[in-house]
């Protein structure tokens, strides 16, 4: 690798890999998003850049935003709820799904996942400027638009993220306790113990990409939710192993069988009552079984 590539690789592949992430909910197509930028970069004459951070972001950026265009087709025909992929932490357990992905900041599951709100270019908007602080004359050159329409755009998307619940909540030890506490409710067996720390109008996604027997819909409200956690325990699912995990710089949990993961389960707390009201659960093999290297 040239020298000024690899030193541009050891300088911003992290920063690239979070852009990507944030904007595909993919850890498969971000790295690739980023390898393929930092192979194109032999061939654009890297001595001839004058800001490679801005050329570097904007080809990241450029490139995601083509993959989120096509990507909201096939979401069209996906079998059931489409959930971005779990970026996994340590936790310092060793059970982790897969390998780690070390960030300099934690992207939150619930955050991407409300993500999945915005158009292709709401969510480039939006991202680029809340997440990273880019000016609007930067992103306009990025996309194509002038700054005032992506002032119009962050506006418009912003108006979907606050519809949407979204607040920038810091790490929350009250969120990680219960999640702690559910977790070893059903590790237990004691599904009504685990039941009582959902909320009332809890709903749980269930993603299996057409490949796991999943929920098509989602699952909304104590009862049907209780019996659909019910059914699964019936079926000793829960015995296999459940554990706590790191993803996305929170606590999850996973689902195992014979040590391999059959599910990592995402969980975001009601503020009011201090209870899980929404689940997460990511059945797709696709989205557990991988080993990811350091980027």
């Amino acid at each position: 690798m040239d020298m000024n590539v690899e030193l541009a690789y050891q300088t911003y592949r992290k920063l690239l890999f979070s852009i990507a992430y944030r904007l595909l909910g993919t850890v498969t197509e971000a790295e690739d998003v980023v390898q393929d930028v930092f192979v194109s970069l032999h061939a654009a004459d890297p001595d001839s850049i004058d800001n490679m951070k801005a050329f570097l972001g904007r080809s990241v950026t450029n490139r995601c935003l083509n993959i989120l265009q096509s990507a909201s087709r096939r979401k069209e025909t996906y079998p059931g709820p489409w959930l971005p992929e779990p970026l996994y932490g340590d936790s310092g357990s060793g059970s982790e799904p897969g390998g780690r992905i070390e960030l300099e900041e934690d992207i939150g599951y619930a955050y991407l996942v409300m993500l999945e709100r915005l158009s292709p270019l709401e969510r480039v908007v939006f991202v680029l400027r809340e997440a990273y602080g880019y000016e609007y004359e930067e992103i306009g050159d990025m996309i194509d638009k002038s700054p005032d329409n992506c002032r119009k755009i962050l506006s418009r998307s912003r108006r979907k993220m606050s519809d949407a619940g979204y607040t920038e909540a810091l790490p929350d030890e009250r969120k990680q306790a219960i999640v702690l506490q559910f977790v070893a409710a059903l590790r237990q067996g004691n599904i009504p113990e685990a039941i009582n720390l959902l909320a009332d109008q809890v709903v749980i996604v269930t993603d299996g990409g057409g490949k796991v027997k999943s929920a098509l819909r989602p699952i909304a409200g104590i009862g049907r939710v209780g019996a659909f956690i019910r059914g699964i325990a019936a079926k000793e699912t829960f015995s296999h192993g459940v554990a706590p995990v790191s993803v996305n710089g929170e606590t999850a949990m996973a689902l195992t069988r014979i040590h391999l993961p059959q599910a990592v389960w995402c969980f975001e707390l009601d503020q009011a009552s201090g209870k899980i009201v929404k689940i997460y659960a990511v059945n797709n093999p696709d989205k557990l079984i991988r080993k990811y290297k350091n980027v």
